[in-house]
């Protein structure tokens, strides 16, 4: 059983979205667990619909907008005129596609009519949906990429770092430049599997497989140590290194990497084995 937290973190937009367990050592290492999605209500203008591939439904009232990743749509009204824009310009979107693994483009849908429009979105692979306050976040946060999906309201600034030294480059998870978002509006991200969130205190370290990584907080110090010796390296299952979260700041997991969702399903469709139609 679980119990909705009294107060809830300040990461989700004022939404109590995780809760904790009972008494355990995963709670009181301070990890809590991505709950039910609020009921919808006015103050929100938006909802979350399904239990692991959901879909967000957004009432955009006059005048408002959203900017999401392409390919993202389910259903529309019929009011809405969706359009093309690079967030940020030709620059930062050049930067964003080719450095960060990110969408060269984004697709803007706008209400410009006098009534409130409906537009349906969900992330590009089977996964949920996170929202995230960035008001709350002043440093803003770390993302990995492809998981943003959408933002309502205003186009967040993207801006991109080096992940580090040339280990935490290559073998950290995040890639060679690391997703930074900052503003003042709620955000969407997408993850897989079973989402856990974590609030570090200062000079706290924990290991994580970088895969598993969604968002931190800039606030979190990133960078990655070798998983042990040449056996383990090679035999454990973890590759070369693990990735090392040094607080203060939030982190958060997820348990179904689509990277490991992939390798999971190669090793099961691959090789040998006939039977199947050409």
């Amino acid at each position: 059983l679980v119990a909705a937290l009294s107060t809830p973190p300040a990461s989700m937009a004022g939404m109590n979205m995780f809760i904790e367990s009972q008494p355990s050592p995963f709670q009181k290492a301070g990890f809590k667990v991505l709950g039910p999605p609020p009921a919808y209500s006015d103050s929100i203008g938006w909802e979350i619909l399904g239990a692991e591939s959901q879909i967000l439904e957004i009432n955009l009232k006059p005048s408002s907008y959203v900017s999401t990743d392409p390919g993202t749509m389910v259903h529309m009204s019929a009011g809405l005129k969706p359009d093309i824009h690079t967030a940020g310009g030709c620059g930062e979107a050049c930067t964003r596609s080719c450095l960060a693994g990110e969408s060269l483009l984004r697709v803007k849908y706008a209400n410009n009519t006098q009534e409130d429009q409906l537009i349906g979105l969900t992330p590009n692979i089977p996964a949920r949906i996170i929202p995230i306050n960035l008001s709350q976040h002043n440093g803003g946060i770390t993302i990995k990429s492809k998981a943003f999906l959408c933002a309502v309201d205003h186009t967040p600034k993207f801006s991109y770092r080096l992940a580090g030294g040339a280990a935490a480059a290559c073998c950290g998870g995040q890639g060679l430049v690391l997703n930074t978002i900052s503003g003042t509006g709620t955000v969407f991200l997408n993850a897989t599997g079973t989402i856990t969130m974590r609030v570090l205190e200062a000079g706290q370290e924990m290991l994580a497989d970088g895969n598993s990584v969604v968002a931190f907080e800039n606030t979190v110090n990133y960078d990655v140590r070798r998983v042990g010796g040449c056996l383990m390296c090679c035999c454990g299952g973890e590759g070369l290194f693990n990735t090392v979260l040094r607080g203060p700041g939030m982190v958060v997991l997820q348990s179904m990497p689509i990277e490991k969702m992939r390798a999971a399903l190669a090793i099961r469709g691959g090789g040998g084995g006939g039977g199947g139609a050409p």
